[in-house]
């Protein structure tokens, strides 16, 4: 977790839980009637999103608000979240603006009052921050998951929080009292414009389709498969013939990437690491033949985009986060503490016995079934 997450974090939970308090205890006063407004579709015009959080997040988020989009195509939707997700919401061609809180924290508060939304739906499962934005953005409708007693008084309609469904089937519940329970599963891919993403990227020149994405995660403790099994995998990948193998990934995973490529030592192996934006991060999986990494923002960009994965899981649930089985391969091993990553925090080990004891033979077995797939 960088400084900037964790302060976050701290503020949310204190400062934002006296406010939560203080707000809660405020809609209670000056509400006369029923707190909760019902919902006429007929009246949507403006429906704001709110979610804080990472990539992952978001992306997951996208099959609810395309349904929205769908369901009301003249509505205006906004999205809250942090600036590091705005690439992610261009690259969705649904939100029609986006509002980011750690950027401008004045002008945002003055957008987010003047906004005039009629739907205010609230995505965030724990921290404070959302459901005061939400609060804050005049929405006589405020839809949240009902999880934090203090939170729960500043939402006019609660909906139940799954922990043991996937993700997008808990955000597609949040939609429910606006659009009704959907028909079919919502799809997990096609949801970004791959016309958006850049044509080219500098310093590469593979043809779509006849390389491996392979992403040797370097970041939270929880997620880090060690760089000798990672140099194995690409091994058998250069020996199998699938391609050629581009590493790619952010600053946090570099000192992994240089230890695979000076293990490996073969020219048909080029390292990215460090080297890319999102968007052009993006243009890279979304073209691959096949895409390897773990629970991270950029495998759940490969699923957005239909790539084929292979999603190594340790900390985190494959439940919640795994890739389509259409299109996905989840690694784990069954270890009693695991999954124990909830609602962003782990539980703190000493040693990370649920990546440790996934071994290259069971990786390799995945990769083999989604390559022949």
């Amino acid at each position: 977790m960088g400084f900037k997450t964790g302060a976050l974090k701290f503020v949310d939970r204190y400062i934002g839980g006296l406010i939560v308090r203080f707000l809660g205890w405020r809609n209670f006063r000056k509400t006369l009637g029923p707190p909760f407004v019902e919902i006429v579709p007929d009246r949507v015009k403006s429906v704001l999103f709110i979610r804080p959080g990472g990539m992952g997040d978001l992306l997951l988020l996208l099959p609810s608000v395309r349904r929205v989009k769908e369901l009301f195509p003249s509505a205006r939707l906004t999205l809250v979240g942090e600036q590091r997700n705005r690439q992610v919401a261009d690259l969705s061609v649904l939100f029609d603006e986006v509002l980011c809180y750690d950027r401008g924290p004045q002008t945002f508060l003055s957008k987010l009052r003047d906004g005039q939304f009629d739907v205010a739906i609230d995505a965030e499962q724990f921290h404070n921050s959302s459901v005061i934005f939400a609060y804050l953005s005049g929405a006589p409708v405020r839809i949240g998951f009902k999880i934090s007693p203090a939170r729960n008084e500043l939402y006019t309609h609660l909906v139940d929080y799954p922990m043991d469904r996937h993700e997008a089937e808990a955000f597609s519940l949040l939609v429910e009292p606006l659009c009704g329970k959907a028909d079919a599963p919502l799809p997990l891919t096609g949801l970004l414009d791959e016309s958006r993403l850049p044509s080219s990227v500098p310093g590469f020149s593979e043809a779509p389709g006849r390389y491996v994405a392979v992403f040797p995660y370097g970041g939270a403790r929880g997620k880090v498969w060690p760089a000798g099994r990672w140099a194995e995998i690409v091994r058998r990948l250069l020996a199998l013939n699938a391609g050629r193998v581009t590493l790619v990934g952010g600053d946090d995973s570099s000192m992994i990437a240089r230890e695979v490529m000076r293990s490996v030592n073969d020219p048909r192996v080029t390292s990215f690491v460090g080297r890319l934006s999102l968007s052009e991060t993006a243009a890279v999986v979304a073209r691959a033949k096949l895409y390897v990494g773990c629970d991270t923002g950029v495998t759940h960009l490969a699923h957005a985009f239909g790539t084929r994965t292979v999603v190594l899981f340790g900390a985190s649930d494959e439940r919640k986060w795994g890739p389509p089985t259409a299109s996905g391969e989840s690694v784990s091993t069954r270890v009693p503490c695991r999954p124990c990553s909830i609602f962003g925090y782990v539980k703190l080990c000493r040693t990370i016995d649920c990546m440790d004891r996934i071994g290259q033979d069971q990786v390799w077995q995945a990769i083999e079934r989604a390559l022949a797939g």
